[in-house]
């Protein structure tokens, strides 16, 4: 995807994407470190559920790019599965060598250690996205198949079967009466992975069909994702006293709201001037070199005492945001000019 030509807009998507896992990895600092309701938690509220929406773009932008050419199995199993396993690994490796230098040096029992828990996929929090990843790919040929052959209203069916099981009936089985229906809850609950393949499929959807929808659909998607995340959230932490996070879930309904909203926004939108389209898509380049290091450099941060959960919330979190994306770009500009490296490692 990189050797040929680019697409402004996915570009756009990507970036500001990345930019948005910085924001909810900085906010948490907040939402924990604060009661519900103080005027700090509000702050760290708002910018955390503005940037929900940043996986599922990510899945969406696969998707847009993927399904819209064919990819067979064998390039799949040779070509974009190893150099995502491969990226994984490694880096996984390095955040465990790094916890055991920052606990008290490193032994080779540790190492030994560190390298059974790397293969057995005990990996730092966010590579879950990773993990995910592998699936959604692995579909990719036959959802592919899928799509070639599917008119547009069969699409359509495909994703409102998705958004009512994977992304609305995870949410609603949390309220009454749909508590109460505890076995078709676990029959019908669709796995997280399994949901993501749906936003890719939304992805292509969009990329096909999604001009013919009014832009005021896409802005009014935003705003009521925003709305039911934000006050979600809000409403049953202030309920419970402490941060409820199922609004947050990037496969609930708001922040799929949110995304379809921006997806669209940007798709069909105008293009970025030329003094802007330059760094952004730089910045989409080095997205996913980004999302593997930022938590490295987030916990050299916590120990010189930096955090974004000092006060002001409001400020502290959109400038650790814009320090963590400063310097994963900087290993991405060392780190991508090195042949091998670039191929697997970022």
């Amino acid at each position: 995807m990189e050797k040929g030509s680019r697409n402004q807009a996915l570009d756009t998507v990507r970036a500001l994407a990345i930019v948005m896992v910085l924001v909810i990895h900085s906010a948490g600092a907040g939402l924990t470190g604060y009661a519900p309701g103080a005027p700090d938690w509000w702050g760290a509220l708002a910018w955390g559920a503005a940037a929900r929406p940043a996986v599922p773009l990510f899945f969406m932008c696969s998707g847009a790019l993927m399904l819209c050419r064919d990819i067979s199995p064998k390039r799949l199993l040779t070509h974009n599965l190893p150099r995502i396993v491969c990226a994984m690994l490694v880096w996984a490796f390095a955040y465990r060598l790094a916890g055991l230098a920052a606990g008290g040096g490193l032994t080779p029992a540790g190492v030994w250690d560190a390298v059974k828990r790397t293969l057995l996929l005990q990996h730092e929090f966010h590579f879950y996205y990773l993990h995910i990843l592998l699936l959604v790919y692995a579909f990719l040929p036959v959802a592919r198949v899928f799509v070639r052959s599917a008119s547009r209203r069969e699409l359509e069916y495909l994703l409102a079967v998705w958004f009512v099981t994977g992304i609305l009936f995870p949410l609603l089985r949390y309220f009454r009466p749909f508590s109460l229906v505890y076995q078709v809850d676990s029959w019908y609950k669709m796995n997280m992975a399994y949901s993501s393949v749906g936003y890719a499929l939304l992805g292509y959807y969009l990329r096909q069909y999604g001009g013919t929808v009014r832009r005021g659909w896409y802005g009014a998607a935003l705003a009521g994702g925003f709305a039911v995340t934000f006050g979600g959230c809000a409403a049953l932490s202030l309920r419970d006293g402490a941060l409820n996070e199922i609004f947050l879930e990037g496969m609930s309904p708001g922040p799929a709201l949110m995304a379809f909203g921006l997806f669209g926004l940007i798709l069909y939108g105008k293009e970025l001037p030329g003094r802007l389209a330059r760094p952004v898509g730089r910045l989409a380049r080095a997205s996913f070199c980004i999302y593997l290091v930022h938590i490295l450099f987030q916990k050299v941060f916590l120990r010189l005492g930096l955090s974004a959960g000092a006060s002001p919330c409001v400020l502290a979190i959109p400038a650790m945001a814009a320090l963590l994306a400063v310097c994963g770009w900087l290993v991405w500009e060392v780190l991508h000019r090195i042949p091998i490296v670039k191929t697997y490692l970022v």
